[in-house]
């Protein structure tokens, strides 16, 4: 088939939840003929990204990279203190999606293509008016949850700038699901959300490479626990804060030689001033490879209090054979088809956390049996060639194919 494939931002490198369309291009790409369309909120993209993707893609179309001519005004209310930025990267990006769009358009008046594959909700503008082709939508995550999630811990101004984004996020999703039949969600509970409890749509979930995220042969420590992930990604930024804030001042005097290992790129300085009046604490900032820290941890703790569709950080963690301890926002976009709940500890409050991680360092027997339960989990429900053929057979569905590429 001849797809046209639109996202919201590169999905490389493969470290975001964008890179689920890494793999997704990596294996189509093989078999259908691909024109790739980003939008990217990068001032450059690397070499690296795009000789990562172009051997699966007949063209790569990025939009944003470079800025266009645009007003003064736009130029100056970037210098505004405390507000000026944040509407100047969302004007920026809504040219970029303007200048998409009008290429998009141009592309389907002069080639025909089967299918197009859209993703983001900042990108719907582009698919707003189209008609006369068929669309496949990757709704993935249920982003207005997240956003309406995070209002509840920020301050006064963050807040009003969230219930803004809240209201634009949730109209989008509400036109997204009318679009097109052809729907994608990331778990069961992103889909209830977005289609007000109804059961159609395909749910392809995040997935991991079972046999890279694999446990190295390092001596598991004792006591110490790990949270990784983009650190500056706001959902990160207060987990660990309340880590550390919240539940760690708990585990001090219960367990003095307890460890703890923040581990991810671009730490914001808040945390890291945090983690440097705290003994035991390490912020490590960009690292090349996870799988030491992880294959030294203990345990896995993500006390992350809003979120939306399923969290490739605790797949990891899972898939090596790390006993979890994580809230239920998380857990429940981890819930399978049938209702199964994933292997892990569950808790909410700073006292459950204290109280989970405690208990789970005084049972190593129970650790190791969730260890070994994560793993089974991860390899039975969580892998990119399933997950591939769910978005394929969609594919092959919105193009009125039964099966032939």
């Amino acid at each position: 088939m001849k797809v046209l494939y639109l996202t919201t931002e590169i999905p490389y490198p493969l470290t975001s939840g964008f890179l689920r369309h890494y793999h997704f291009l990596r294996s189509l790409g093989q078999k259908h003929k691909i024109t790739y369309c980003s939008l990217t909120k990068k001032p450059r993209i690397s070499p690296e990204a795009l000789a990562a993707l172009q051997p699966f893609t007949e063209r790569i179309m990025i939009f944003g990279e470079t800025r266009p001519r645009e007003p003064l005004w736009v130029r100056w209310l970037g210098a505004l203190p405390l507000v000026g930025a944040k509407p100047q990267k969302a004007l920026r990006f809504r040219a970029a999606a303007r200048a998409m769009k009008k290429a998009v358009r141009e592309l389907l008046q002069r080639e025909a293509f089967d299918v197009v594959m859209y993703s983001g909700k900042n990108t719907f503008p582009v698919i707003a008016d189209l008609r006369g082709v068929p669309i496949v939508a990757d709704c993935c995550d249920a982003t207005s949850a997240r956003v309406r999630g995070e209002m509840r811990h920020a301050n006064f101004a963050r807040r009003l700038w969230l219930l803004m984004r809240y209201l634009e996020v949730r109209r989008i999703e509400k036109r997204l699901v009318r679009k097109t039949p052809h729907l994608a969600f990331a778990s069961r509970r992103d889909r209830a959300l977005l289609l007000a409890g109804a059961e159609n749509g395909e749910i392809i979930p995040q997935a991991v490479e079972v046999d890279f995220w694999r446990r190295l042969p390092e001596p598991r420590a004792d006591n110490c626990i790990i949270f990784t992930g983009v650190m500056n990604y706001a959902p990160n930024h207060d987990a660990a804060l309340f880590l550390l804030e919240h539940v760690w001042p708990r585990l001090q005097s219960l367990l003095p030689k307890l460890e703890l290992v923040l581990a991810g790129r671009d730490p914001l300085p808040a945390l890291k001033a945090a983690a440097q009046r705290i003994p035991n604490v390490t912020v490590t900032g960009f690292v090349d490879d996870l799988r030491p820290y992880l294959s030294r941890a203990t345990l896995y703790v993500a006390p992350i209090r809003f979120a939306s569709g399923v969290q490739n950080k605790i797949l990891e963690a899972l898939a090596m054979e790390l006993p979890v301890v994580t809230t239920p926002v998380v857990a429940e976009g981890l819930r399978l088809g049938d209702g199964s709940a994933a292997p892990l500890r569950v808790a909410q409050s700073a006292p459950q956390f204290a109280a989970a991680i405690v208990e789970l360092l005084q049972h190593p027997e129970e650790c190791r049996r969730l260890a070994q339960a994560g793993r089974q989990f991860v390899e039975q429900h969580f892998v990119w060639p399933r997950n591939i053929a769910k978005l394929e057979a969609l594919w092959l569905a919105a193009a009125g194919r039964n099966g032939a590429a």
